[in-house]
């Protein structure tokens, strides 16, 4: 009875094995089509522009009201001066 329950069982992790095989080398095809690695290039690159975008925006906003504090604004003038300056390098 054992014996018949630890074939089953190599069975089963034998199935399990092949369908995990079976799904990295689909994964693998999949990665290696240009379309996908286009698709995530673009999908990269449009989400780092929008995020440094954004990001230095917000930068922007919240500076602006702290200038009105007489010994932070020639500081803050200077960081706010050199984010609306420096275009956005991508990495």
């Amino acid at each position: 009875m054992e014996q018949n329950q630890d074939e089953f069982l190599t069975q089963e992790y034998l199935t399990e094995l092949k369908r995990g095989n079976d799904l990295t080398a689909e994964l693998i095809k999949i990665q290696r089509d240009w379309r996908f690695a286009l698709r995530n290039g673009l999908l990269g690159g449009l989400g780092g522009v929008l995020g440094a975008t954004v990001l230095v925006s917000l930068l922007v906003w919240i500076i602006q009201p702290l200038k009105q504090l007489e010994f932070l604004k020639p500081s803050l003038d200077k960081i706010g001066q050199e984010l609306e300056r420096r275009p956005v390098k991508n990495r």
